[in-house]
């Protein structure tokens, strides 16, 4: 979770905020015909792996391998397309298209020459290749691609090119889920790869490319960490996806040749954080403006969200370096008329009480947290009806996009929810800290951190108090 830098993420209501988001929003390429990898010897326990491992406690105690978590490297679906009708893949001269595990469909795999294109419909997956030969496969079979050495068996001799799926190189295979329950005419695409393939692809969209190489190290083992814990959770669940490839979860370019992602990842290889033996979902953001948050404040934290109560992931004061960040302090001014229908169409969208919200009359900090930002706020309507919302709740509300209103830009956004409001006639003014949730990682205090010359270990270990470092494999 990932305000680029971004913020890292999912609930999966909460989103993360790209650094290089403010201005929008190699890998080590194994083979790519990885199977995917179950975990040898896990306990599942509120929706986290419960691990008995053995590692650091302090930045002076040695790393020891933990052999019983992974047997080896884990595989990661990450869907890159939502509801495409159509797609191209690219990049080998040979494919092998087959129907994924447990479909159920007599349709065999089949060596075909590139570049492909991909359509569904009513009666499945159609794979049209070069030489124009059309290969369908049944209603209901979700189909994997595959670079190939020729042969239907999909044996790989060239594991070090990418699939380019619609103009974009990505390090490992393309699995097509068609919405056969909604619109068999639409699918998802995900990409399956190795999760060091894939992390330099997040690393260089997170950070800026010429930001010290200490701070994509500790991005590199923060970006892990949440993808190893939404991969289990998301398994955990029956989902064909473990991340989105947006600010939903951590943003991911595709194949990614950028030096210092690649040395990043290469140098933390396999290491986590962990709280008590599980990993904690290691939330990361843009910038904590001075005064980070706690995740059980911004989020829930009812049965399977518990996670969120994790002590790593809970604010404490500590030193701040995000000063020289663009969003350190900014201010915006809304119209009342504009933030009232945003609160009442927020309300609705979430079954919220805002939804029979008046008039907006003022806006008080409810409770702080430990290092002083807020964690909730009273709304007051002209009716004297009181609302509480936390700190997120109220910049998604005030951000909620509603028909007919102007669109939310950089310049009248809340970039977070550490805010002070005041309100005239018609007239609300913003007067804010940071960009993104303020959860664990801030990139900027990350990137100053560098500068002074701390290591990523120093680093983890004020971003995220109490947790351990860990070698899953």
């Amino acid at each position: 979770m990932s305000n680029a830098p971004h913020t890292a993420r999912r609930n999966r209501s909460n989103r993360s905020f790209s650094l290089r988001n403010q201005t929008v929003s190699i890998a080590c390429l194994a083979g790519v015909l990885v199977g995917a990898l179950g975990l040898a010897s896990c306990e599942t326990v509120n929706d986290t792996v419960n691990y008995a491992v053995d590692g650091l406690s302090t930045p002076s105690t040695p790393i020891r391998k933990e052999t019983d978590a992974y047997r080896k490297e884990p595989e990661i679906r990450v869907r890159v397309q939502k509801a495409a009708h159509d797609s191209t893949v690219a990049g080998p001269v040979r494919f092998v298209a087959r129907p994924a595990p447990g479909a159920r469909t007599s349709r065999r795999a089949a060596a075909m020459p590139g570049p492909l294109k991909v359509s569904s419909g009513d009666k499945g997956v159609s794979v049209v290749d070069s030489a124009g030969a059309v290969h369908d496969f049944g209603f209901g079979a979700d189909i994997e691609i595959l670079v190939s050495d020729g042969t239907p068996d999909g044996a790989s001799e060239a594991p070090s090119e990418s699939i380019v799926l619609d103009g974009k190189a990505y390090p490992g295979y393309v699995t097509i889920h068609p919405k056969w329950s909604e619109d068999a005419k639409s699918f998802d695409v995900c990409i399956s790869m190795p999760v060091e393939a894939y992390l330099p692809g997040v690393l260089s969209k997170e950070l800026y490319k010429d930001w010290p190489r200490q701070t994509f190290e500790a991005q590199a083992v923060a970006a892990r960490t949440y993808a190893l814990f939404e991969r289990q959770r998301a398994r955990s669940e029956g989902k064909p996806s473990d991340v989105e490839d947006t600010t939903a979860d951590q943003v991911f370019g595709g194949t990614s040749n950028l030096t210092v992602a690649v040395e990043a990842v290469r140098a933390t290889r396999g290491l986590v954080l962990t709280d008590n033996g599980k990993l904690i979902r290691a939330y990361f953001s843009s910038q904590c403006g001075g005064r980070p948050a706690s995740a059980e404040d911004a989020w829930p934290v009812k049965r399977g969200q518990d996670f969120n109560k994790a002590g790593p992931l809970q604010a404490k004061q500590r030193q701040i370096y995000c000063q020289r960040s663009p969003l350190y302090r900014w201010t915006t001014t809304r119209t009342a008329d504009d933030l009232n229908k945003r609160l009442r169409a927020w309300g609705r969208g979430k079954n919220n009480e805002l939804a029979s919200f008046s008039r907006l009359r003022s806006v008080e900090v409810k409770d702080r947290n430990a290092a002083g930002r807020p964690d909730g706020y009273i709304l007051r309507d002209e009716n004297g009806r009181e609302y509480r919302v936390t700190a997120e709740e109220l910049r998604e509300a005030c951000n909620w996009p509603v028909p007919g209103l102007a669109p939310i830009t950089r310049e009248n956004r809340l970039n977070s929810g550490d805010v002070e409001v005041t309100v005239f006639a018609n007239e609300v003014r913003f007067a804010g800290r940071g960009f993104g949730h303020g959860v664990g990682l801030c990139q900027w205090c990350a990137k100053g951190m560098a500068e002074t010359g701390m290591d990523w270990r120093s680093m983890v270990e004020q971003f995220y108090p109490g947790a351990e470092v860990r070698r899953l494999y």
